[in-house]
């Protein structure tokens, strides 16, 4: 154990030696003023290797920017980054990392762990999510490209009759445009969802691998346990029943015997429930990013809704709550997917809703019922409503009270095209200031 020591940190900070994770200590400037065993075993590097070196000498130059400077760290503390480290032989070590300042603001403290298989997709889930954001950029601008198209088409409708057979032409080609926007928009808003889906399952795998390395070193335990009543059973280490009784007692408390086993059905329970979360959150993508159907077939609008709440709870978790009053209704003829995209945009406008109003307890409420032949869906916020001068151009193409980038101002044109399509309604009640309610009604027939 001495020997550790003096091989990984110094005497004032031997005590790191006896952590499980690896552990870095900085200067303010970035340089390196201890690191435990654990550390240069999970880099690959031994002491004169790292001590007194800057921080960038043993990190990836590709991820330095991820810790934005070690000053940086004082007000924004690293939680969980995943950091491609170098080894001496020029390999890479991909660990996963959390910073934390010092009482007197002097050093930094960082805590590395290896990553594992799950970490590791994850990593590729997330650099995933950012090149299909930069896909959907550009859909988006090939979508505003090919709306620009749509003043020509216009113009086209008001040639001589002699121009019909070309307008025709020009009619069938307008109708492709509207799929491949609908796709676009649909492909953008996954990729602005990705990050966030990413998040939401990283959390959950994170704890069960925890969970799992726990009960992993417990059945060690047990293991042990057992084999030394065995050995006590048979007389090889004692010759009467009170030592062997005694000997068991003594290497139970040794090995944490009656904690391990209040703990484990707990660790187990906690890692279920983190499966079935993740497992709640990947059918409820799968089925959202389904390719949509060429015809109408009967749909389950509130399996819809409550998979649309599931996807889209990154974008309102922070500020609301969602609340659900989901009637007895009849399946419905219907294209799902593009329902589908209604829902989602309307969900995530109200949480910006609620977010841009800056109230707490923020509350989105999704209802359905059936109304006659139709079903009558509902998708209430109690955010900041719509000004009155505007509500008269919420449905119009490219039309957006939202700052640049937060919206492109197609949503709910797109939304009511595809509800009217289906042979409903899409309408709203707001209040400026305490909140809107969006009805979608459909025929429960195909129109």
């Amino acid at each position: 154990m001495q020997a550790s020591k003096v091989a990984g940190v110094s005497d004032r900070y031997a005590a790191f030696d006896e952590l499980p994770d690896g552990v870095l200590v900085m200067t303010a400037s970035g340089r390196v003023l201890a690191a435990n065993s654990q550390f240069l075993c999970l880099v690959g590097r031994d002491i004169g290797q790292v001590l007194a070196q800057p921080l960038e000498s043993i990190v990836a130059s590709e991820d330095m920017l991820q810790f934005v400077g070690v000053a940086e760290m004082f007000r924004e503390p690293l939680s969980d980054v995943n950091i491609l480290f170098t080894a001496a032989d020029g390999t890479f070590r991909r660990l996963i990392v959390c910073s934390t300042p010092s009482l007197d603001a002097e050093r930094v403290l960082l805590t590395a762990r290896a990553t594992g298989a799950v970490q590791e997709e994850l990593a590729s889930t997330t650099r995933w999510a950012a090149a299909e954001q930069d896909r959907a950029t550009e859909l988006a601008e090939a979508r505003d490209a090919l709306a620009a198209t749509n003043g020509a088409l216009l113009s086209a409708q008001a040639e001589t009759e002699s121009a019909y057979a070309k307008l025709q032409g020009e009619v069938a080609a307008r109708e492709q445009l509207e799929k491949n926007l609908r796709l676009a928009q649909k492909l953008e808003s996954i990729g602005q969802l990705a990050a966030g889906i990413a998040h939401e399952i990283n959390t959950p795998m994170q704890y069960i691998g925890d969970n799992v390395a726990f009960l992993a070193r417990a059945f060690e335990k047990v293991s042990e346990y057992i084999q030394i009543a065995r050995a006590a059973s048979v007389g090889d280490t004692a010759t009467s029943l009170e030592e062997a009784h005694a000997l068991l007692e003594t290497s139970a408390v040794q090995l944490k015997l009656k904690f391990l086993l209040e703990t484990a059905p707990k660790a187990l329970q906690d890692s279920k429930s983190g499966i079935e979360h993740v497992s709640n959150i990947v059918r409820a993508m799968k089925s959202f990013a389904h390719a949509g159907q060429d015809e109408m077939a009967p749909g389950d609008l509130n399996r819809a809704l409550a998979d649309t709440l599931i996807v889209a709870q990154s974008e309102y978790k922070a500020v609301a709550t969602a609340q659900t009053d989901l009637g007895d209704i009849p399946q419905v003829m219907c294209f799902l997917g593009r329902l589908n995209q209604v829902f989602l945009n309307l969900i995530v406008n109200a949480g910006h809703a609620i977010a841009e109003s800056k109230r707490s307890g923020g509350t989105i409420r999704v209802a359905s019922r059936h109304d006659g032949e139709c079903v009558v869906v509902t998708i209430s916020d109690n955010g900041s409503g719509i000004p009155e001068h505007v509500q008269h151009k919420v449905f119009d193409p490219f039309f957006t009270t939202k700052p640049v980038g937060k919206g492109s101002g197609q949503g709910l044109a797109l939304a009511r095209d595809i509800v009217t399509a289906h042979g409903g309604t899409l309408t709203f009640e707001t209040v400026p200031g305490e909140g809107t309610s969006f009805f979608i009604r459909l025929p429960v027939s195909a129109p």
